[in-house]
C-alpha cells in the first residue's frame, strides 16, 4: 500500500513546525468522548486510510484507548504528558510521553491512558481508518447522548473528504 504521510517526518514536523496549532479559538475544535476519555479534537486530514488530527484536554482526563485491529497510531506529544500502561501485560511499568516524545500502539493492541491537564498530542493513524469509527463515536452518541458533537464530527469528516477528492 501507498501511504501519503510518513510517521517519521511527522514527529520532526510536530516538535519543530507546528507548535502553534494549539488553537483554543472556540468552533475549531470538537467534544470527544472516547473509551471514557473526554477531550477536544480538531480534525487535520482524513481519508478512507489515514488521519491526523489534534487531540487535547485542558483539564486532565483518563480512559481506555480503545483496540483497533486495522490500523496502527502514532501520538506525537506537543504540550503536557500523557502515562500509559498495557493493559493485558503481567508488566506494572508505564509508558510516559512528554512532549516531543512519540508513542505508537500497534494494530490490535490496547491501553490505559492517563492525559495530565494542559496535554495536547497530534494523533496519526494509518490502516482501515473506518474500523476506528464506532469507538470513537459510540460513548459520545450512547453515554453522553452528545448529538451535536456527533454531528459536528461527522460535518468534519465530509469536509475533509470533500477537500482531499479536490486534490
Amino acid at each position: 500500500m501507498t501511504y501519503k504521510i510518513d510517521p517519521e517526518v511527522l514527529q520532526r514536523v510536530v516538535t519543530e513546525a507546528y507548535p502553534h496549532l494549539i488553537d483554543p479559538t472556540p468552533g475549531r475544535w470538537v467534544a470527544s468522548t472516547a473509551g471514557g476519555i473526554l477531550g477536544k479534537v480538531r480534525f487535520l486530514y482524513f481519508s478512507p486510510r489515514e488521519y491526523v488530527v489534534i487531540f487535547g484536554t485542558p483539564t486532565g482526563t483518563q480512559g481506555f484507548s480503545g483496540r483497533y485491529r486495522r490500523v496502527d497510531i502514532d501520538k506525537f506529544l506537543l504540550a503536557g504528558q500523557i502515562d500509559s500502561y498495557d493493559v493485558e501485560s503481567d508488566d506494572t511499568d508505564h509508558l510516559t510521553l512528554l512532549p516531543g516524545d512519540r508513542g505508537r500502539m500497534e494494530r490490535g493492541h490496547a491501553r490505559g491512558l492517563t492525559i495530565h491537564p494542559g496535554s495536547y498530542h497530534v494523533e496519526y493513524g494509518r490502516g482501515f481508518v473506518a474500523s476506528t469509527l464506532p469507538f470513537a463515536m459510540v460513548d459520545t452518541l450512547l453515554v453522553s447522548l452528545e448529538f451535536a458533537s456527533v454531528r459536528r464530527s461527522a460535518v468534519e469528516f465530509a469536509a475533509l473528504l470533500r477537500k482531499r477528492r479536490r486534490t
